[in-house]
């Protein structure tokens, strides 16, 4: 099940996401909590974990893209998907990583959509990582990548960088073998 994080400033607003989250079959949701502001959010997130930010771009004090950019800068961070009247701001969500961009007011197939898209972008994100599994951390064109160590074929240095081979993919990793 997936557990959601809402963010807006609007109770309103938050009630019916709430509504349309619980009315989605597939995949199967749920609200774990609610922040009126990106600071709120960031306080209850240091504190609890969720698999994804059902997020509004603008609010009082940091916006949602402020919140997008600081969340992006995690290990692990959820996935995002933009819930905004404001289709202005499409560009930079999707360029912060959004899973994707919902306008107000918010469809249910549309929500349905992407949680979906979610739902599939947390089983890659685990990459198939078993619990306590050896992982290597490797930074991919900004984006932070689980590696199982069990998917390693070679690491390679090369001048000042290694090579980090797998099966499917190829890293470049900045810094030295050892």
């Amino acid at each position: 099940m997936l557990r959601l994080l809402i963010v807006d400033d609007e109770e309103l607003a938050r009630m019916r996401l709430r509504a349309l989250v619980q009315d989605t079959e597939t995949p199967r949701a749920e609200v774990v909590g609610e922040a009126a502001s990106a600071t709120q959010a960031l306080a209850w997130l240091n504190q609890n974990d969720c698999d994804a930010l059902l997020l509004d771009v603008q609010m009082p004090g940091p916006d949602g893209t402020q919140l997008a950019a600081e969340l992006r800068r995690r290990d692990d961070p959820p996935a995002i998907v933009f819930v905004t009247a404001h289709p202005e701001h499409a560009v930079t969500a999707f360029e912060l990583e959004a899973v994707d961009y919902l306008t107000k007011p918010v469809r249910r197939e549309r929500l349905q959509a992407a949680l979906e898209r979610v739902a599939e972008r947390v089983k890659t994100r685990g990459g198939g990582v078993q619990s306590g599994e050896p992982v290597l951390v490797v930074n991919d064109r900004g984006r932070v990548r689980r590696v199982p160590l069990s998917e390693v074929l070679y690491l390679k240095a090369e001048l000042k960088y290694v090579t980090l081979r797998t099966t499917e993919h190829t890293y470049v990793l900045d810094g030295s073998l050892s």
